[in-house]
Formats: structure tokens, sequence, C-alpha cells
């Protein structure tokens, strides 16, 4: 089965360290008081986020870069998250590409190869964006909390997938006061993509026919159709 990086990241099957301020573990690295106050605080910070959560929309910027920190892939478009297990990620630049979930299945769309790819949903995402944002179990269920940051005026928290399967090594989420604006992934190759949010709805009216994915006609269906 074949998933382009980026959209690799998004699902782990999610497209989302941001620029040089998420350059690795060591940025958060702190063993005085103060940094372990920001620890506690930025995991509380994120189960309230995670509590709270209904929903999402936003337009998004993702890039992609490789262990040399040279820029590989550039991305845009728009992202729907509704708990629990919905989203869409619409591709809208440089090509055309759907990823989306109904909450039982994923539809992986790339209109330049005229395909789609189809798998049930509960098929490895449990250390992922698309299970952290959308699903319904604790953070800690799934990652491994490894400490958070101020930089540069958003607060940083890092985490670590708890499987030795999980095709990342960390994912970081990026705060601005309450909004979440900034998602990053390092997966096993080094490979970073980095995700910046704007024009975000929190919480935001979604509707159930969003999340239904109409197959294009003549395109070549690849996976489960069936439940």
């Amino acid at each position: 089965m074949r998933y382009p990086a980026s959209c690799k990241s998004v699902t782990a099957l999610l497209c989302a360290s941001l620029l040089a301020l998420f350059a690795g573990p060591a940025a958060f690295a702190t063993d005085d008081a103060a940094g372990m106050d920001a620890s506690v605080q930025g995991l509380d910070r994120l189960r309230t986020y995670l509590d709270q959560f209904e929903s999402l929309r936003a337009k998004f910027r993702q890039e992609v870069v490789n262990r040399d920190m040279e820029l590989v892939e550039q991305a845009s478009g728009e992202v729907i998250l509704k708990k629990p297990g919905r989203f869409v990620w619409n591709y809208e630049q440089p090509f055309e590409r759907v990823i989306m979930s109904d909450g039982d299945k994923i539809w992986l769309y790339e209109a330049d190869l005229e395909q789609v790819t189809v798998r049930r949903l509960d098929a490895g995402i449990g250390e992922t964006p698309a299970s952290l944002l959308t699903g319904t179990a604790d953070v800690l269920d799934h990652f491994e909390y490894v400490d958070a940051s101020a930089v540069e005026g958003l607060e940083l928290i890092q985490l670590r997938p708890r499987s030795a399967e999980s095709d990342f090594e960390s994912i970081i989420l990026g705060f601005d006061g309450d909004m979440l604006v900034q998602i990053a992934l390092l997966d096993r190759l080094a490979q970073r993509t980095r995700l910046y949010l704007t024009e975000i709805e929190r919480p935001t009216s979604v509707r159930a026919e969003d999340f239904v994915f109409v197959i294009p006609e003549g395109v070549d269906v690849i996976g489960e159709t069936e439940l």
C-alpha cells in the first residue's frame, strides 16, 4: 500500500520540530524547579485541552524537512476534526489529496494518481495525532509525556509514543494561550513534518456529511470498501 510521506504523517498512516525551535528533545531538557513546574502545568494544559476538545476547523500549512533540515515538501489546505475519530485533511496545494475518517474507515484519495485507498480506522492509529486529538482515551494511555517549554511566546509540549512499533519518535504540540496552533512530528528516519494552523474555529459546527467520502468516478479503489 502506498502512502506519501506527508500523508502518512497526518494519520500515521496524519499529516502534524517546527523549524529550529523544534530541534529535538534537548530543547526540552531541564532539571530546575521552574522546569518541573512548567512540566506539570504543560501536562495539565494538554489534558484540559483534550478533555474540552469537541471539534475544530482550520486552515493548515504543512512543511516536511529531512534529517539535514532541508525543506522537501510544502502543502496547504483545510482540516476538520471531531470526536470521536472523525477528521478530514483536505489538501488543496500543490496537489489535490484528501484523508478522511468517518470514525470507522479511512479514505486516502490522491487525485493525481486517480486512486483511493480504504482501510479500517482501528488499523494502527493508536499512537498518532489522529488518535490524540479525536480519540477518547487518556493521553497517557498511548503517549509518554516528555516535557514542556516556553519558546518565543509558544508553550511546547512534547510526547513520545509508547509503542515501539510507532512510525514516530516524538510529537510536539505548540500552544498560543489556550489555542493549539502548531503540530510537529519526528519520524524514525529523522524526517520532520510541521503543521501550522490558522483561521482556527474551535468549537465549530461540524455536520455529519462533512465526513462522508464519495469515491470519485473512474478511480482505482484499493483495500476494504465494506466494514
